[in-house]
């Protein structure tokens, strides 16, 4: 009897326990690419491995940060990512490659297969940023991105890439909508970069 009771306090004390914490919510990075008129065939017969994206710590985490003015930086405390931006920037970018065609055939940094090009990408900046009156709200992204030839471990070509979008909303949303019309931008800007190198 003392049992029963005892399991049915503790079943409630846990439940209102978990009324009290927000729920967290998880954000992805997603991007809607428009076709672009690519004309370039001399990588058709080449392979492209894309190796995994540098980055700082901070973007290989699931926790969301945001700054404010040009010292200050914060984590949402009711927001995350669903996979660390490190991790589906380099998705986004296979998808990217591998809808476009330039290549032969394109593999992860997983793949034990011998390639003819690697393809190393550092994310140098993905955050949302506040003003120091909170009033504004923008969220940038800077990228460098380098074209080995696997063979001589020579670089074929580098690209530095920054956009800033401007924030719909001052919150969490807003800047996950901005970061990812700034990551459509980048990857438009890698697409046409490299539409020109395979001339």
């Amino acid at each position: 009897m003392y049992q029963l009771i005892f399991i049915v306090i503790s079943a409630l004390f846990l439940s209102a326990c978990s009324l009290n914490k927000a729920p967290m919510t998880e954000y992805t990075i997603h991007t809607n690419m428009q076709d672009g008129d690519l004309t370039s065939r001399g990588c058709a017969d080449k392979s492209l491995k894309v190796s995994q994206a540098f980055s700082p710590n901070n973007l290989m985490s699931l926790k969301m940060n945001y700054a404010q003015g040009s010292y200050k930086q914060f984590a949402y405390s009711e927001s995350q990512w669903a996979d660390s931006p490190n991790r589906a920037i380099t998705a986004e970018i296979i998808k990217l490659l591998r809808e476009t065609d330039l290549f032969k055939s394109i593999q992860t940094d997983k793949s034990r297969s011998k390639n003819d090009f690697i393809l190393e990408t550092n994310i140098e900046d993905f955050m949302q940023y506040f003003t120091n009156d909170s009033n504004e709200s923008y969220s940038s992204i800077v990228m460098s991105l380098s074209l080995l030839d696997s063979n001589t471990n020579t670089i074929v070509s580098t690209k530095t890439l920054s956009v800033k979008v401007k924030s719909d909303s001052l919150d969490a949303n807003g800047g996950v909508e901005a970061l990812n019309k700034a990551l459509e931008d980048i990857l438009t800007q890698v697409r046409n970069w490299l539409n020109e190198v395979c001339k």
